[in-house]
């Protein structure tokens, strides 16, 4: 069993967002995701990397667990993938009301179909989901 961290496990928390990859594992700090998949760990690992890079400033943040609150990267990965689920599904049909990603796996296996690699994703089209994200507080 491969046993890759996941990029975007935060986002499997919520039931908008799942991955074929994603398996549930106990680590010695409790309960975790990890990614059944070497290369869907890389690719993801790219995306949020690629997300952050022209989020934070949108934002006006930096990468720094200690001075960035976490809303923010929560917001980078949430709005990121809804905002490349939007510009994929725009291509294949007319559909822009995208709320949830069925699977992430599949999501960057069909990104890299259309751009060719992630590298080429139209990384800044995705900062007004980013941006314009609102998470639901907890009751």
């Amino acid at each position: 069993m491969v046993d890759c961290k996941c990029s975007f496990a935060i986002t499997l928390i919520k039931d908008d967002f799942a991955c074929e990859q994603a398996q549930m594992v106990t680590r010695r700090s409790g309960p975790d995701t990890a990614c059944a998949s070497e290369l869907g760990s890389q690719r993801c690992q790219q995306l949020y990397d690629e997300l952050k890079a022209v989020g934070l400033p949108a934002f006006d943040a930096e990468d720094d667990l200690l001075k960035t609150p976490a809303s923010v990267f929560s917001k980078i990965q949430f709005g990121g993938l809804l905002g490349l689920a939007k510009i994929i599904a725009q291509a294949s049909s007319n559909e822009s009301n995208i709320v949830r990603v069925e699977n992430i796996y599949q999501l960057l296996e069909q990104a890299v179909t259309r751009y060719e690699s992630l590298s080429n994703i139209p990384y800044p089209e995705l900062v007004n989901t980013m941006t314009a994200f609102k998470i639901k507080r907890k009751r």
